[in-house]
């Protein structure tokens, strides 16, 4: 007899012992959710003595906000209803289903001070003498739950700064193109990631010459966005210096000044770019590329010429020049520029559309108007790549010389 009552003591006082260097905070409730056992870490959570807990409803032992606030016992608050801890125990108790890692916020009042805390309300059944009682496990997630809401706010706050920054992207690209008796134009512009590197512009110089320019900075999102407004920047305030008596500075020249403008050195980075000048009255393109993807002089009757003579990407420093090369446009002919983000989409068995399946839908299609070009171009596209994000941004201009 007395060697099974030393048994139960050491039994019980083992257990005290594990459950007092649990980190969780442990209780156990009986039938009329009154608190009989507490370890230290549920002390140490609320800042309880364990006389004010023991015997006691969870919110009198706790300091519930409710509890506290409206001078009621627990159970008889407004919000006594809405509590996942007594809810948890209730399921437990009456049901005999246990309860995992049930979330609850709620504020508590410890050593006086509101506090809110945000925990895992774990339940099992339990039965002593005969007597139905509720393990209860709370972990204390606080400080976890308190970096996801700071991470949350973050990311609102970069939320709200790209939106910013696409706005300011979006306000430089032409709203809509004037045309005129001489030209007819379509874009699309489309960023992977609500901002991004590519970027565009036409300038009627005056009735005779319009300047086209794209750019496409290597990378993608704030970084590149910031460059690509740079670069646009940059010309709209030396436009008065690329304008000479004739009409403008050559393509070549334009590119060698960026190029000077914006090593790699200081900005970390390249772009490709093509810029190209029209003569509305004559019909004769000038363009010269900076590494961007060719462009495409698409004659009225459907022959196709990539227009593949360029120099280096701009800021890589090599010191090459700047090729020129002119083409002489006919009534209805039509010249396509774009970025790489078109012919690199891929879709979701890793296939890429590539330039191929590009020029295929152009050929296809060459009599439409450019508004009607661009629509099926990017039509086919998007269903190529199906469900597929953008990897890249996409920039598609297509304009139609319609003759002096």
């Amino acid at each position: 007899m007395e060697t099974g009552l030393c048994d139960f003591r050491e039994s019980n006082e083992f257990l005290n012992l594990l459950l007092d260097n649990i980190n969780s905070a442990v209780l156990i409730a009986d039938e009329n959710l009154r608190i009989q056992h507490v370890n230290n870490s549920f002390l140490q959570l609320f800042g309880k003595p364990k006389e004010d807990v023991l015997s006691r409803g969870f919110g009198r032992a706790t300091d519930c906000k409710y509890r506290v606030e409206e001078n009621k016992e627990c159970g008889e608050t407004s919000r006594c209803d809405d509590c996942p801890v007594r809810r948890a125990i209730s399921k437990t108790m009456v049901e005999n289903i246990p309860v995992d890692k049930m979330r609850m916020a709620r504020l508590f009042y410890v050593s006086g001070r509101p506090v809110t805390k945000h925990l895992e309300v774990t339940t099992r059944p339990l039965s002593f003498q005969g007597r139905k009682m509720t393990l209860i496990i709370l972990y204390d997630v606080t400080e976890m739950e308190e970096q996801k809401i700071q991470l949350q706010e973050k990311q609102q706050q970069i939320d709200r700064d790209l939106e910013a920054a696409a706005g300011i992207q979006r306000s430089l690209l032409p709203d809509s193109v004037s045309q005129n008796d001489a030209l007819d134009i379509a874009w699309k512009f489309e960023p992977c990631k609500r901002v991004g590197g590519d970027i565009f512009n036409i300038v009627y110089r005056n009735e005779q010459r319009v300047d086209f320019c794209m750019l496409d900075v290597c990378g993608h999102g704030v970084s590149a966005s910031f460059i690509a407004v740079s670069v646009s920047q940059f010309l709209q305030s030396r436009r008065r210096f690329f304008e000479k008596d004739s009409g403008a500075l050559a393509p070549s020249s334009v590119l060698a000044s960026l190029d000077r403008a914006f090593p790699f050195e200081r900005f970390n980075t390249y772009f490709t770019m093509l810029y190209m000048t029209l003569d509305l009255r004559e019909g004769v393109l000038a363009y010269s590329s900076a590494g961007h993807p060719p462009p495409i002089l698409l004659r009225r009757n459907g022959a196709f010429e990539i227009l593949d003579r360029h120099g280096p990407s701009i800021g890589l420093g090599t010191g090459a020049p700047f090729i020129q090369e002119e083409k002489i446009l006919h009534r209805g002919d039509k010249i396509v520029v774009y970025t790489d983000g078109i012919p690199e989409i891929h879709n979701p068995a890793g296939e890429i559309f590539g330039s191929n399946r590009f020029h295929d839908v152009l050929r296809r299609h060459h009599s439409k108007s450019p508004q009607e070009l661009v629509d099926t171009v990017c039509a086919t596209a998007r269903k190529f790549r199906n469900t597929l994000e953008l990897e890249d941004d996409i920039t598609l201009l297509i304009s139609q010389y319609l003759g002096s």
